[in-house]
């Protein structure tokens, strides 16, 4: 009978112990494992080509389309880019696209009415209530001016408390006692005060992103689909400061200066004709 050939370093099983099947020692029970393995894995690249088949066949389709097809696909298109263009051009119009302060030069520095008139116009309005004797609030002045830029849906604005006058006013009226203090407004209510660092792990480290994160959980900016968590917000108080806000419960005061003392007034009502 014959055998391979030996090589080398090799030592060869009389034939009584080869195996026609993969076996790891462990029989007919190895083999039944072995056989499901393999099974899953043609049937996940059967799924891989057939998703592959499908995006092949909407690309011959597109190809083999007639003139009045490609022409209807570019219409739907460039209305589309239409509709963004003009949206943009809203947002730019009503002082979406860039951090700036209110009550300076605008309605003879009053800052109440400027924010209630940014509140009229914006669906979404981001307010950092600041002071530039605490450093802690320049954190958040670098981080407000990225997503400024890149969050038009939302407009984001600063007002300094130590205006006084009008400052004053909108500061007893929305319950701003800590600083810094990130009013956030949707639909011309306020929804949710970000006091210091409390959800944002407790400190000034974080990024832009965990902040725009952040500021998504509570409508200050629009929540993508399949957003996950920043790292960086698992392992500190971040998410669940989120949660137990929600719920009520006693706040920290992470990273936070205090001005006074605390008075809600999230989740309320507010109209330009109060000022």
């Amino acid at each position: 009978q014959n055998h391979a050939p030996k090589k080398k370093g090799q030592t060869l099983l009389p034939p009584k112990h080869q195996k026609s099947k993969m076996d790891l020692g462990f029989g007919s029970a190895n083999q039944t494992v072995g056989n499901a393995a393999t099974n899953i894995i043609l049937q996940a690249h059967k799924a891989q080509e057939t998703a592959l088949d499908s995006e092949i066949s909407r690309y011959d389709a597109v190809l083999s389309a007639n003139d009045d097809t490609i022409e209807s696909i570019r219409e739907r298109r460039l209305a589309q880019m239409r509709q963004t263009q003009s949206r943009h051009q809203k947002y730019r119009a009503a002082g979406h696209g860039t951090y700036s302060a209110l009550g300076e030069g605008q309605h003879g520095g009053d800052c109440a009415k400027a924010f209630f008139d940014a509140a009229k116009k914006s669906d979404r309005l981001v307010v950092h209530f600041h002071r530039r004797s605490t450093r802690v609030c320049d954190v958040f002045h670098k981080h407000l001016e990225v997503l400024a830029g890149r969050r038009l849906e939302t407009r984001f604005v600063k007002i300094d408390v130590e205006a006084g006058g009008a400052a004053d006013y909108l500061v007893e009226k929305l319950g701003v006692v800590i600083m810094p203090t990130v009013v956030i407004v949707k639909d011309r209510k306020v929804v949710h005060h970000l006091h210091g660092f409390d959800e944002l792990g407790g400190t000034e480290n974080f990024s832009t992103e965990a902040l725009e994160y952040v500021l998504g959980m509570h409508d200050g900016v629009i929540k993508k689909e399949g957003d996950e968590v920043p790292p960086e917000l698992l392992g500190g108080e971040g998410v669940n400061s989120i949660r137990v806000r929600r719920a009520g419960a006693p706040r920290g005061r992470g990273g936070a200066v205090r001005g006074g003392i605390y008075s809600s007034r999230e989740d309320s009502d507010f109209d330009s004709d109060d000022n």
